[in-house]
């Protein structure tokens, strides 16, 4: 399980690459697969108990995500 998890990020890298490239023509759709990363990586963060600046990179940057998703839903 630990080797799955660690090679999860191959997986992410996708993601990311992935939602840079559908978040100029489908905003939620881009968005949303960021938002997957993003909770992967926070995931695979504590699992691997990385150091604490890894944690707070990676909430960091899922909470940006979620606050831009929401933001846009609610203006």
């Amino acid at each position: 399980m630990y080797k799955t998890i660690e090679n999860l990020q191959y997986l992410i890298l996708v993601l990311l690459i992935i939602g840079q490239c559908v978040v100029g023509q489908s905003f939620f759709i881009g968005q949303g697969v960021y938002f997957i990363a993003n909770l992967l990586l926070v995931i695979r963060t504590f699992y691997l108990r990385r150091p604490i600046s890894d944690k707070v990179k990676d909430v960091s940057m899922l909470g940006i995500t979620t606050g831009i998703i929401l933001i846009r839903i609610f203006t």
